[in-house]
């Protein structure tokens, strides 16, 4: 059987346009500016769906590598961060190799690294060892705060949306069959 996850979300989002949003008091601008909202990210969704799974190994591979550039500056003042680390790295390493790893564990596993780098920060009190992981902290965020803007470009949020690095360029995103 086929599935109509999008179609499903296509026909909920025309009759959210076209029998609720008039049906909606003139009186009652707040409804109607929030369920312009609601359809606006269901339309959004829908465009994204398809691409979950591998914004969610796109991401895993971001942290596991950030997580991995900390291993250099802990060295044997923090190995036990350093170790933790790296046992994260290695089982991102396996997972994304794993053919069919479900959507859940990408995401578990990067909660698991994310959690353990906040951690190492809250440890450090080496203050030049602290300021070598928080730059490098800070130089990351700029590749993940260009994944982000490409990713949610489809919402118009962007203030300068020409400057977007088009989804491509991060994921692999393949045009739906028309």
């Amino acid at each position: 059987m086929a599935d109509v996850t999008t179609n499903a979300l296509r026909g909920i989002v025309k009759t959210l346009s076209d029998v609720v949003m008039p049906a909606i008091p003139a009186d009652d601008p707040l409804a109607l500016q929030e369920l312009r909202m609601v359809v606006r990210y269901l339309n959004f969704t829908r465009e994204r769906i398809d691409h979950l799974y591998a914004r969610a190994r796109y991401e895993l591979t971001f942290y596991s590598d950030l997580a991995a550039q900390f291993t250099g500056p802990l060295g044997k003042s923090y190995a036990s961060h350093a170790h933790a680390l790296t046992d994260l790295g290695d089982r991102a390493k396996a997972l994304l190799a794993e053919s069919g790893a479900a959507i859940e564990e990408f995401r578990n596993l990067n909660l698991e690294i994310t959690s353990r780098i906040s951690a190492t920060l809250c440890d450090v009190s080496d203050a030049g060892i602290l300021a070598r992981l928080e730059r490098t902290v800070v130089l990351a965020s700029a590749e993940m705060t260009a994944f982000e803007r490409s990713w949610y470009a489809p919402l118009k949020l962007e203030r300068f949306p020409d400057q977007v690095r088009p989804l491509g360029s991060f994921i692999p995103v393949q045009q739906p069959i028309s």
